[in-house]
């Protein structure tokens, strides 16, 4: 029989109240022919529709449950990774060279990818796994837990401000340069919205804005490759290899740049958990790195053949203030907002996770991750382990396990969103400089959470399965990823430095003749007509 039928046996499918319950009733007339004498069927010749049948009870089953297919995932990970570090590879380029950068691009989309094969076989290996520290704790205890908490939800916690910063300098850029409105009012604009659309709690029900983000990326892409090609500098100059010893920090700002764009590790655990097949995540990891890897290196050297090495920072507010750079700008608004909603997703279902088993902690001593029980946390509407989905009874809720954002009731997921919302517009408004946030999250956090910490659990948890070849890898990611988070940590430091030392106004100034919000919006749309 197939898994799907293995499936059928489970109490809580086609129960009174269930999805599938009326793919289970019969009526009296097949009852009646089901009490007569019949010659059993051997396994294989089970009819084709009633495996069709059971795949649909499955897929059913599985959408109310608010459970991602593949390609759902693929398209969340795109709209989680496909994001502002795109923008900065024409600069990454001109740091790097021809040849380095190009060599490092193919390396990190080699490493992203056994990335995805990694954490697949930690989260299967993990049985009960909703958090990446799960896999710590199965890995090393609460040594390993500590840990994972102390760089993956840190690297949560401030992604979502660097991407709050993002969309809010998006929008600032849709409007003329003359009618910019101050940057405190646009993160507000961004605050609103997102307090809104963070309220869709399931991931499947998000796929149409991770779907629209992405394709407005496409769009943007497509405008700044053409204002590229159309106006390349006649005096551009390109090297094959750029690093030297004078420009090592520049370099090592760059490949911070190159992995913060591949970055979207810190959430694998949890993008898994929403899954119905999370077996099939290293398709999804593969399909994303490709597309991105294409589109990186693809912009990355058009800009530095248009530009040369006198390309900096990002390359689509480099453009000049045109209708079509303002389109462009409108677009990455788009993706931005739509990245900052997955971000926003992962991480209030993190922190109401870490809150309700502060307040009801595991027993000491289990020794092995298990769903965790919520109690009143959790969403009624999904049932418990005794009762099926929409049984209006006070034990429901009381034994619902939380395994992905669908899960948690509203009640608490409000007030933890906007939380996360507020302190992400209130941190980005007081330190506005993209470039150097990004590269001591960086340099701090994601190699550690991407490589080196999956490679520790691996060889832990995995030894008897792995060969000679892939130990030597996981043994030698482990130094690389700290030696490497070191460069670009004191490279990030020494460009805060100099931003600090520079002035400036902040992002809670309002510049002499600066537009309101209001005014500029007004102003907007006469504007792109010019």
């Amino acid at each position: 029989m197939s898994r799907h039928s293995d499936q059928l046996k489970d109490p809580l499918l086609g129960k009174a109240g269930s999805f599938s319950e009326p793919f289970g009733r019969m009526s009296r007339a097949s009852e009646a022919s089901m009490s007569r004498p019949r010659t059993p069927r051997a396994p294989e010749e089970v009819p084709q529709s009633v495996i069709l049948l059971e795949n649909a009870r499955t897929f059913l089953d599985e959408f109310q449950q608010g459970r991602c297919h593949w390609l759902q995932t693929t398209s969340a990970l795109l709209a989680l990774q496909l994001g502002w570090g795109l923008w900065l590879f024409p600069a990454d380029y001109a740091r790097l060279g021809w040849y380095t950068a190009t060599g490092l691009l193919l390396l990190l989309a080699l490493l992203t990818t056994y990335s995805g094969h990694m954490f697949t076989r930690l989260f299967v290996q993990t049985p009960g796994a909703v958090l990446f520290g799960d896999i710590g704790e199965a890995a090393a205890g609460s040594f390993g837990r500590s840990i994972v908490y102390a760089i993956i939800y840190t690297l949560d916690a401030t992604r979502c401000v660097i991407l709050h910063l993002a969309a809010t300098q998006s929008l600032r850029h849709i409007f003329p340069a003359d009618s910019m409105p101050p940057l405190w009012q646009c993160g507000l604009a961004v605050l609103v919205i997102a307090c809104i659309l963070v309220q869709i709690r399931s991931l499947s029900e998000l796929t149409w804005v991770f779907l629209l983000g992405t394709g407005s990326q496409m769009v943007a892409i497509g405008i700044v490759i053409y204002e590229l090609v159309m106006n390349p500098s006649p005096d551009a100059k390109h090297t094959t290899q750029e690093v030297t010893w004078d420009n090592l920090v520049p370099a090592a700002v760059a490949f911070m740049n190159m992995i913060f764009a591949f970055g979207g590790q810190f959430a694998y655990v949890e993008v898994m958990g929403s899954m119905r097949q999370p077996e099939e995540f290293p398709r999804a990891v593969s399909i994303c790195t490709a597309i991105m890897t294409l589109l990186y290196g693809g912009l990355g050297a058009v800009g530095y053949w248009s530009r040369g090495s006198a390309i900096t920072g990002i390359v689509i507010f480099s453009l000049g203030d045109s209708p079509r750079t303002r389109l462009a700008s409108a677009c990455i608004l788009v993706q931005a907002t739509s990245q900052y909603l997955i971000n926003l997703n992962v991480w209030t279902h993190n922190l109401l996770v870490l809150i309700s088993r502060s307040v009801s902690p595991s027993p000491p001593g289990s020794g092995t991750a298990t769903p965790h029980k919520l109690g009143d946390y959790a969403n009624p509407e999904v049932g418990g382990l005794d009762q099926p989905p929409g049984t209006p009874t006070a034990g429901a809720a009381a034994q619902a396990e939380i395994t992905c954002p669908a899960d948690h009731s509203w009640k608490y997921w409000l007030p933890a969103s906007v939380f996360v919302v507020a302190y992400s517009y209130g941190i980005s408004t007081t330190v506005p400089y993209f470039s150097t946030l990004v590269g001591l999250v960086t340099a701090s956090t994601y190699l550690i959470c991407a490589y080196a910490l999956p490679a520790w659990f691996t060889l832990r948890l995995l030894w008897s399965k792995l060969g000679g070849f892939e130990v030597a890898v996981l043994y030698s990611l482990i130094p690389f990823s700290f030696l490497i988070s070191g460069v670009g940590l004191y490279a990030s430091i020494q460009e805060l430095m100099n931003n600090m030392s520079g002035g400036g106004e902040g992002g809670w100034s309002t510049a002499p003749g600066a537009a309101n919000i209001g005014t500029a919006l007004m102003q907007l749309i006469p504007s792109f007509g010019q």
